[in-house]
C-alpha cells in the first residue's frame, strides 16, 4: 500500500508538472497567435491601402488619358487649355498632398505597431530569463522590467564606447613608446657623431645629457651663489651703516642706540642681557630704546641664520638630485657598455667565422 501511494504521488506529481509545461506552452502559443493576428491585421491593412492607392492611380490615369485626348484633338480655345492646365496642376498637387498625408499616417501606425512589438519582445525576453511568468509579474512589474532593459541597453553602450576608449589608448600607448624608441636611437647616435667630432676615445662615450645635466647642476649653484653674495652684501653694507654712525657719534659726543641695530657680537649681546646689567639699567628711555635695538638685532641675527640653513638644504637637495642623476646615468653607461661590448663580440665572431669560411690556395712555388 505504501509503494502503491508513493506510486501515486510521483504520478501525480509528474501530471502536474506535465500541466505546468502544457499551460506554459499553451501561453506562448497565445502569445505567438496574437502576434500573428496582429500581423494579420497589418497585412489586411496593407492591402486595403494599396487596392486604394491602386484605384486612385487608375482613376487619375483614366482622367489624364481623357484630358490627354481633348487636347490633341484641339477643340477648346488656348485660353480654355491654359485654364485647364492651371485646374489639372492644381487638383494633382491637392492629390498629391493627399496621398503624403496617407503615407504618414501609414508611417505613425507603423511607429506604433512597432513600439508595441518591442515592448512584447521585450517582456518575452525577460520572462524568458526569469523563468517563471508569476514569480517575474511578482517581483517584477513591467514598468521595472522596461526599466532594466534600458538600463542594459544603456550599459552595453557605455561598454562599447569604453572599448572603443581603450583601444584608442592602446593605440597612442603604441605611438608613444615607438617615438621614444626613435628618440633614443637619435639620441645614441647624436652621442656617437659628437664624439667622433671632438676626436675622443671609442670607448669613453660623449654624452649630451650628462652636458646638459652639468650644465644645470652648475646654473642652480651659481644662481644661490649670487643669493648668498647679495646677502653677504647687504649685511656688509648694515655693519658700515652702523660703524659709520657709532663713530659719528663718538665726534659728536652724543649717544645714538641705533648704532646697535644689527650690530651685537656674542659678548655684547651676553652682556646686555646679563642679570647684573639687567637689574642695574635705569628705567629710562636710553635704556628701552638699547633693548629694542638688541632685539631687532637678534632678530636680525635669527632671520640670517635662518636664510643660512635655507640655502644650506637647497644645496643639500641640490647635491642629492645630482647624486641621484650621476647613479642613474652610470647605470645607463653600464648598460651602453654591455650592448657595445656585446655587438663588438657579435662582430669578431663574425669576422672569425668569415676567416674560416675562406679558401685556402697553396702558394706558387
Amino acid at each position: 500500500m505504501v509503494d502503491a501511494s508513493r506510486r501515486s504521488e510521483s504520478d501525480w506529481q509528474g501530471m502536474v508538472n506535465e500541466f505546468v509545461v502544457c499551460k506554459r506552452k499553451l501561453e506562448s502559443k497565445k502569445e505567438a497567435l496574437l502576434i500573428l493576428s496582429k500581423e494579420l491585421d497589418t497585412c489586411q491593412q496593407e492591402r486595403d491601402q494599396y487596392k486604394l492607392m491602386a484605384n486612385q492611380l487608375r482613376e487619375r490615369h483614366q482622367g489624364l488619358k481623357k484630358k490627354y485626348r481633348e487636347l490633341i484633338d484641339g477643340d477648346l480655345p488656348p485660353e480654355k487649355r491654359n485654364q485647364v492646365n492651371m485646374s489639372q496642376l492644381l487638383k494633382d498637387s491637392r492629390e498629391r498632398n493627399k496621398q503624403l498625408s496617407e503615407e504618414v499616417k501609414e508611417v505613425t501606425q507603423r511607429l506604433a505597431e512597432a513600439k508595441g512589438d518591442n515592448k512584447l519582445l521585450r517582456m518575452t525576453i525577460t520572462r524568458q530569463r526569469l523563468g517563471d511568468e508569476e514569480v517575474g509579474a511578482r517581483h517584477f512589474p513591467a514598468h521595472e522590467r522596461e526599466d532594466l532593459v534600458k538600463q542594459l541597453e544603456r550599459a552595453r553602450e557605455q561598454n562599447e564606447l569604453l572599448e572603443h576608449s581603450v583601444r584608442s589608448l592602446t593605440d597612442e600607448l603604441q605611438d608613444i613608446s615607438s617615438e621614444r624608441s626613435v628618440f633614443q636611437e637619435k639620441a645614441h647616435r647624436l652621442n656617437l657623431e659628437m664624439n667622433q667630432i671632438l676626436g675622443n676615445d671609442h670607448i669613453r662615450l660623449l654624452d649630451v645629457d650628462a652636458l646638459c645635466m652639468e650644465n644645470r647642476y652648475l646654473h642652480e649653484r651659481f644662481c644661490h651663489l649670487q643669493e648668498e653674495v647679495n646677502i653677504l652684501k647687504s649685511n656688509l653694507m648694515k655693519y658700515k651703516n652702523a660703524l659709520e654712525s657709532r663713530k659719528n657719534c663718538k665726534f659728536s659726543g652724543k649717544p645714538n642706540s641705533t648704532a646697535l641695530t644689527g650690530v651685537l657680537s656674542a659678548k655684547q649681546g651676553e652682556l646686555l642681557l646679563s642679570e647684573e646689567n639687567g637689574c642695574s639699567l635705569p628705567l629710562t628711555h636710553q635704556s628701552i630704546s638699547d633693548l629694542k635695538s638688541l632685539a631687532t638685532a637678534l632678530l636680525e641675527t635669527i632671520h640670517e641664520k635662518n636664510m643660512v640653513i635655507q640655502h644650506q638644504r637647497q644645496t643639500n637637495k641640490i647635491l642629492g638630485n645630482r647624486v641621484a642623476a650621476l647613479e642613474k646615468k652610470l647605470k645607463t653607461l653600464e648598460h651602453t657598455h654591455t650592448h657595445i661590448s656585446i655587438i663588438l663580440a657579435t662582430r669578431c665572431m663574425a669576422v672569425s667565422n668569415f676567416q674560416s669560411q675562406l679558401p685556402i690556395f697553396p702558394m706558387a712555388r
